[in-house]
């Protein structure tokens, strides 16, 4: 008879991580959940080792031994379709496409542990269950919320009926998929303050660190998948939990800066809910401690509202998406093209740092109506506190107003990609042109344009490696992998090397790693280039000297 389940490893199998560091907040939910029940539970990435991806997880499944295996699928794609640098192109487009590298961690999981139990979740799996599960040749898999339905796996586990009933589990049966319906979601009272996974540290340092204010979205937007990942109604968390998990950060993180609050748009369902956690935070300082961004929709959104955030140091991501009202009206956008006017306008008034996030090529669009939202935008032109970032096409997903649209549609234009099973391969709606065809025309309007070179060059690749060894405090592996790294990689990573090395005590290392990397500038005539490092480290040293 098995064993009960006691490990447990959960996989992060975002690569993308490589070109933007996004923290893996589900799974730090999760493991939170389970660990307050007992289970050993370990939050990897395979990509972060510095080896192949073979090699890197199979040293993780060694390390771990893991009873259970959860792989964390938080998208399929990067949903923007002109990637200079991609690996899946098309007529007229060219995206990331993660799900064959996740089949590979499916065929060395098979290869290398064979027998223990892969569950599949996230963001991205919820999407598109059953074609997933299929894709990947897995067993089981869990549809919205995670914390629950897992711990009630591991409880049932091996008992495939106890499984069956599981709510918001995916249960291959044959051929088929059993699909439970989910159970209604409540937030779990604070038991614990929740601990953040370290092997992730470098990421909630420098791109911020995630709170959850609610769940949940009640838009309707055509080619938009959180109400069916969330929920189509809003659940709030107690804003006194909030600030006490913010007080919580303040005082067990010193260098985290950052906090990104993960609601779908921050300002919905009105502005009395979010004005009164933004008092809250004020009112203990909060806001001297920390710089708080979100999403929000341009409507609601009122003066009180712009000096509210403004007081409170507030950054701003904007989901506009058009400023042509047929467009907006096609896709189902609860704003308009006045909304977006007069937001961005107490945005400037209130010095309101902004991101304005537009879609081009969504059904309804036009030459004609591009260049309405090209006329609008040189009205309201980038500058100190505005910024534009934009894709083309509509990235069509299974279960969206958008892929209803593309189904029923009679002919295939405006497709581009093949309408797979689930729509897992990327597929995009794109009018009036190809996706690469709209960029190249937005970009010959415009005086200003959004650079989306993601591309996932070795030397950063590496950095994040030594980072993800640092965040471990695997010391004297960090130190040989910073060693053999090139002057470049080294100057970046050396301040969050040094001042992690030299907090934890390990003040001989830390003034090993300063004096060689200032010498290896000397030598190779760096000087000019690196004259801010070599003042760092010198400063380091100075430190270092001091110390008893």
């Amino acid at each position: 008879m098995l064993s009960k389940p006691e490990r447990v490893l959960l996989l992060y199998t975002d690569r993308y991580y490589l070109v933007k560091q996004v923290y893996p907040f589900g799974l730090d939910i999760i493991a939170n959940a389970l660990r307050h029940h007992g289970y050993d539970v370990t939050i990897a990435c395979p990509f972060l080792t510095g080896t192949d991806t073979e090699t890197g997880l199979e040293e993780i499944l060694t390390d771990t031994a893991p009873d259970v295996i959860g792989l964390g699928i938080r998208n399929l794609d990067t949903t923007m379709s002109c990637e200079p640098f991609g690996n899946f192109e098309g007529h007229g487009y060219r995206t990331f496409y993660f799900l064959p590298e996740i089949r590979c961690l499916a065929d060395i999981i098979r290869s290398h542990a064979p027998g223990i139990p892969v569950i599949v979740g996230g963001g991205g799996f919820t999407i598109s269950p059953a074609a997933i599960l299929k894709e990947l040749g897995l067993e089981y898999g869990v549809v919205g919320e995670g914390e629950i339905p897992l711990l009630q796996f591991l409880e049932a586990f091996p008992d495939q009926k106890k499984i069956a009933e599981i709510p918001g589990m995916v249960l291959r049966q044959g051929d088929n998929f059993q699909i439970s319906s989910r159970s209604a979601y409540a937030f779990p009272k604070a038991l614990a303050p929740m601990k953040r996974e370290k092997r992730f540290n470098y990421a909630y340092e420098t791109a911020g660190l995630p709170v959850q204010v609610k769940r949940g979205c009640n838009q309707h937007c055509s080619y938009c998948v959180e109400p069916q990942i969330e929920g189509g109604r809003f659940i709030f968390r107690a804003h006194d939990e909030i600030i006490r998990e913010l007080e919580m950060i303040s005082q067990s993180y010193d260098e985290v800066r950052k906090i990104f609050f993960v609601d779908t748009e921050f300002n919905l369902p009105d502005l009395s809910s979010c004005s009164t956690l933004i008092r809250k935070i004020i009112g203990p300082g909060l806001h001297e401690r920390f710089r708080f961004s979100s999403q929000f929709l341009p409507n609601p959104f009122d003066a009180e509202f712009a000096e509210l955030l403004a007081a409170s140091g507030f950054s701003i991501i904007l989901t506009c998406d058009s400023f042509s009202d047929p467009v907006l009206e096609k896709n189902r956008s609860s704003h308009r093209q006045r909304h977006i006017a007069t937001t961005l306008g107490l945005c400037e008034q209130f010095g309101i740092d902004c991101t304005v996030n537009l879609i081009f090529g969504l059904p309804g669009e036009s030459h004609a109506t591009l260049d309405h939202t090209i006329g609008e935008m040189m009205k309201f032109p980038p500058n100190a506190f505005r910024r534009y970032e934009y894709t083309m096409g509509g990235r069509v997903y299974q279960g969206t107003p958008l892929s209803h649209f593309v189904e029923t549609r009679g002919d295939a234009s405006h497709i581009y990609g093949k309408k797979t099973e689930g729509f897992l391969e990327p597929c995009y709606y794109c009018s009036p042109e190809s996706p690469m065809k709209l960029k190249a025309y937005i970009e010959n309007a415009l005086p200003f344009s959004a650079d989306y070179q993601n591309h996932q060059d070795t030397d950063k690749s590496r950095s994040l490696a030594l980072a993800y060894l640092i965040d471990q405090e695997k010391w004297e592996d960090a130190t040989i992998k910073f060693s053999v790294s090139d002057i470049d990689a080294q100057t970046f990573m050396y301040d969050y090397f040094f001042r992690k090395v030299a907090n934890s005590g390990e003040t001989g290392m830390a003034k090993q790693i300063s004096q060689n990397l200032a010498e290896a500038i000397c030598q190779n005539d760096q000087t000019a280039r690196y004259g801010e490092t070599l003042s760092l480290i010198q400063y380091y040293l100075s430190i270092l000297g001091a110390l008893p």
